[in-house]
């Protein structure tokens, strides 16, 4: 097993790491890509908690005795001839931006992703915002990525109640544990010999991008309907 992280302190690359390893499976090799200058439009609200006590990712491993790789690119041509000389059966998507096929397809089983969104409807970025604002269901997917943007063939999906006294922190945070709970859930449907992912249609220019910032008060009115029902 190969885990896709950042290289920088990260939550989803730290909690991945350490709750596979505490899951008693081995990790092959963490491979880290360095941090890019990402020019997102600003977000009239908060959405995401602010963490605190993150740890370098590379001292995590050096402690876990995993051998960790850092690259500008996760599909740089060095990281390529890594994976293709390590001949890896399953990747894990802890933290890394668009993987391409060359990267993908050094997999015999694949690469897994878990988006905070249920696909196909709830591709691309903020899907949370945008499940809110076009009144879909809330929750996680786990999938087998391909080339295209949040696509593959879907492992499981597993759908998030919102509460009443929740507020847009809660929700999002709730989608984040949901994919720390649904790790052991993909280990074991991946190993189950019967297990059958399924293939679903996809339409290439259907996924999402950044929420606009003149729509954030009306998800917030839609956050708060939905919370009545």
């Amino acid at each position: 097993m190969i885990i896709f992280s950042y290289s920088f302190p990260h939550k989803k690359s730290q909690d991945f790491i350490l709750l596979i390893d505490a899951l008693g499976y081995q990790i092959e090799a963490v491979l880290a890509s360095r941090p890019k200058k990402l020019n997102l439009p600003r977000k009239k609200y908060r959405y995401k908690p602010v963490h605190t006590g993150l740890f370098e990712i590379s001292d995590i491993c050096n402690h876990l005795k995993i051998p960790y790789y850092e690259f500008d690119d996760h599909n740089s041509k060095d990281c390529i001839d890594l994976l293709s000389a390590m001949k890896c059966d399953l990747g894990i998507i802890a933290g890394a931006r668009i993987l391409k096929g060359a990267v993908i397809d050094a997999f015999s089983k694949g690469v897994v992703n878990f988006h905070p969104g249920i696909i196909p409807q709830a591709r691309g970025l903020d899907s949370m915002l945008w499940s809110l604002y076009l009144d879909l269901p809330i929750g996680v997917t786990g999938h087998f990525i391909d080339e295209r943007i949040d696509a593959g063939r879907v492992i499981m999906r597993k759908y998030v109640n919102i509460r009443k006294d929740d507020t847009i922190i809660d929700l999002s945070l709730r989608l984040y544990e949901t994919q720390l709970e649904m790790l052991p859930e993909i280990f074991n449907a991946i190993s189950d010999k019967s297990f059958k992912t399924e293939a679903i249609s996809y339409d290439d220019s259907g996924y999402h991008k950044s929420f606009p910032f003149d729509l954030e008060d009306e998800v917030m009115r839609k956050f708060e309907l939905r919370k009545t029902k």
